[in-house]
């Protein structure tokens, strides 16, 4: 993998890239739309291109139950079986281990998982989750990992965090495409020393095997923990993640977090909001976030965000979208997937712009005290970042 910073922000850790992959250059910042059983919830693959995606995530975990391996490889591919001619990112499973806890067993050797559609068994490890990833010619792909619930114990954090070493260690071993890209993942919960010896146990396992990480990952965030829990973890990470390498926090991605995780270096993004709150006609925009089922919008003839070039801004009024979602339409969901992602896109476009530019820094400080870009996701949360961490101290 070849990855060129281009220009680096002198008053943060933002910096803007270029990452080099088998289907073609990702330009960083980047926000990667998900698809986790391969498709963006509602919109075709050649949707998804049109309005600029690079790069899509999909899920070894899920593809592994449904359609399986040897149907993937059968069929080609994961990009033929997509029908996606653009860069891929797979992830491994290891948020599985969190979200279907009550589900899954596990040891050193894997994690073994009762299937959430029929109740068979599925057993993942560390080897035959890069296997799997290098037959389906993912253009990156991560590792195994044990990602931990917020409120573990310390100590069972330090077991989480032992074992993402131990998988990672393998991972390493077994990968045999260096055309495709592996990444470790750094876990540690929110105790920022062990965030950073996970990342340094990571790094040296570079010289163990002789071979470079691509890129490195964080995971573990996210995933419950206090919002001042997250800055405090993220800021504290920013200046020990090795220079020359992407970074790529997962699974975080509301407006906010994805401005603040620029400032504090991170290269890559992605996140299920776009399609999710879109299915629940949450629709982001210029001016905030729009819940389309409120009455107000029923006469609104304007479209969703006046500054947004995607095709529903420039042919539906508010005021249709709205009549579609209290009618039960499924174009609903579908006309608004499609503009959230168009409006995530074009945050990235606009964040990679302002870094050539030189003016990141300022719109960030604006951008992250604009009352608008409070709400933080799924419900009417509103967060001020903690006095230790203001933006001004990046």
């Amino acid at each position: 993998m070849s990855f060129e910073i281009l220009k680096s922000d002198p008053q943060s850790c933002a910096r803007r890239g270029r990452l080099q992959c088998a289907h073609g250059p990702i330009e960083t910042p980047v926000f990667m739309p998900v698809g986790t059983y391969g498709a963006i919830r509602a919109l075709s693959s050649w949707e998804v291109e049109e309005l600029g995606a690079e790069v899509i995530l999909a899920n070894n975990y899920h593809l592994s139950s449904r359609p399986g391996l040897e149907t993937i490889e059968s069929l080609g591919g994961l990009h033929s079986f997509l029908g996606w001619k653009r860069n891929l990112l797979t992830d491994s499973g290891g948020f599985q281990v969190f979200s279907l806890a009550k589900r899954r067993k596990l040891s050193d050797e894997g994690v073994e998982f009762q299937d959430h559609i029929d109740g068979r068994r599925i057993f993942l490890s560390p080897e035959s989750v890069v296997q799997s990833q290098e037959v389906w010619g993912s253009d990156i792909m991560m590792v195994l990992d044990h990602c931990p619930a917020a409120d573990l114990p310390r100590s069972e954090i330090l077991e989480a965090m032992s074992r993402t070493l131990h998988w990672a260690d393998r991972s390493l071993a077994a990968w045999s495409r260096p055309e495709l890209h592996l990444f470790p993942i750094v876990q540690g919960a929110c105790d920022s020393d062990l965030r950073e010896r996970s990342l340094q146990d990571l790094m040296k396992l570079e010289e163990k095997h002789e071979r470079k990480w691509p890129g490195v990952a964080i995971g573990g965030l996210s995933v419950g923990e206090e919002k001042e829990d997250f800055v405090r973890t993220l800021f504290e990470l920013r200046d020990k993640l090795p220079f020359s390498k992407p970074h790529y926090l997962m699974g975080v991605g509301t407006p906010r977090d994805l401005v603040f995780g620029v400032l504090c270096g991170i290269d890559m993004f992605d996140c299920v909001i776009p399609s999710r709150n879109a299915r629940h006609g949450i629709v982001m925009t210029e001016t905030g976030r729009l819940n389309l089922f409120n009455q107000q919008f029923t006469r609104d003839e304007g479209p969703l965000d006046s500054s947004c070039p995607c095709r529903v801004c420039s042919s539906y009024s508010r005021a249709f979208l709205r009549h579609l979602f209290v009618m039960g339409e499924p174009l609903a969901a579908r006309l608004a997937t499609l503009h959230n992602v168009s409006y995530f896109l074009e945050l990235f476009r606009k964040i990679r712009d302002l870094l050539e530019s030189g003016d990141f820094y300022e719109f960030a400080q604006e951008f992250l005290k604009d009352p608008k870009n409070l709400y933080l996701g799924g419900e009417s949360q509103f967060f001020d970042f903690p006095k230790d961490y203001r933006v001004s101290d990046l």
